[in-house]
């Protein structure tokens, strides 16, 4: 499949199935398709997608990863805690003949992982669960790609809290944020009254610098 612009990616995000059941406590929605596009394409730009392994912590039901194949990744590494949403996206990415994936049903905060050069991810936002997002961002940085991509709900504090996380680290990521916008979530539980949601996101490249050898 050849995906020429970053509109053509947006539809084909739009296929992507919501989840069977979701579930609160999990902050899980479906990815606004119009924020994963440019978030991917991106990335997609910068070298960091096409020939690429990538994993997609927190895959929900394959978003992020349908986006990654469909612009050339050698491999994407799909895992949820969520067995549910880990089967959904499998089927759903079969069904597009997308079979260099892999799926894999753990928590992001334990995972051990071989080598990946991209991450990409959508994660919670800490609304249910206080410092999910932080600890979402913790855990793709102990896997030391050589860039993570992630959205995160803005607000100035937080963005201050990880640039303040990356400057104290002793390693080489370098924070460069890409997109300032609102996204859109459509109702997904009882107790929302408003049939779409808006709020701030922001999203970020977080790129490690590799030294040349030879």
């Amino acid at each position: 499949m050849v995906v020429r612009t970053k509109k053509e990616l947006e539809m084909l995000l739009n296929q992507t199935p919501p989840f069977p059941r979701p579930k609160q406590f999990l902050e899980q929605y479906l990815c606004d398709s119009r924020i994963a596009s440019e978030m991917l394409w991106n990335a997609y730009i910068s070298g960091d997608i096409r020939d690429k392994i990538v994993a997609d912590l927190g895959c929900g039901t394959g978003m992020l990863a349908y986006g990654a194949l469909i612009l050339g990744s050698k491999e994407v590494i799909c895992i949820d805690i969520d067995c549910e949403a880990i089967l959904t996206a499998k089927n759903f990415l079969s069904s597009k003949n997308l079979f260099n994936a892999s799926f894999i049903c753990a928590d992001v905060n334990v995972l051990s992982l071989r080598a990946v050069d991209t991450i990409v991810m959508n994660p919670p936002f800490g609304v249910y669960r206080q410092k999910s997002d932080m600890q979402f961002l913790e855990s793709a940085l102990r896997l030391r790609p050589r860039a993570i991509y992630t959205i995160h709900k803005y607000s100035q504090k937080l963005f201050n809290i990880i640039k303040s996380k990356l400057d104290m680290r002793e390693d080489d990521f370098k924070m460069l944020p890409l997109l300032l916008d609102n996204m859109i979530i459509h109702a997904s539980y009882g107790h929302h009254r408003k049939r779409v949601h808006r709020f701030r996101i922001i999203v970020l490249k977080i790129k490690r610098e590799v030294e040349a050898h030879g």
